[in-house]
């Protein structure tokens, strides 16, 4: 597995150094890389930006709106988020979500804390969940990305809920 990490901020660039990796490098390795966006909104592949967001906040706490390529709900990054990302080949076991966030709760166990994943995609320390994952397919390929909740702005989060 080859190991790449963003050295950019930049949701924006983050998230084409995404797609690049998944559309453009060698198919014959598996990708991990981690990232983290500064103040931003992602929003997923299908939603309506507009409802998902609430416009006055945003402007006013300069905040940046990207859509990514994978569905789910919008999440809120800031730099108390680590977003991570794996890319590969479909495999024997398809599209399972468990074949990555296993190693995920393994990581985050390894570091003392009581991590399991939860439902369909989540993953839970504590009971409370730290992580949402989305992925997809496309060409045989798999991008299967998600966030690693661990010190951000409460007050921005709640900002964002009052749509």
């Amino acid at each position: 597995m080859v190991y790449l990490e963003s050295p950019s901020t930049d949701p924006y660039f983050n998230l084409a150094l995404e797609q690049y990796v998944f559309d453009c490098l060698p198919r014959d390795r598996e990708y991990f890389m981690l990232w983290q966006n500064d103040n931003t909104i992602v929003v997923g592949q299908n939603q309506n930006t507009e409802a998902e967001i609430n416009r006055a906040f945003v402007e006013q706490h300069h905040i940046n709106v990207v859509r990514r390529s994978t569905g789910g709900g919008a999440v809120y990054h800031d730099l108390g988020n680590l977003n991570y990302s794996f890319i590969t080949d479909v495999g024997d076991d398809g599209i399972s979500i468990r074949r990555f966030t296993e190693p995920v709760v393994a990581a985050l166990r390894s570091l003392g804390l009581n991590a399991e994943a939860s439902g369909r995609n989540d993953i839970l320390v504590e009971g409370r969940k730290v992580s949402g994952t989305a992925q997809r397919r496309h060409g045989g390929r798999i991008l299967h990305h998600g966030t690693l909740l661990f010190d951000a702005n409460p007050g921005m989060v709640a900002g964002l809920s009052l749509i």
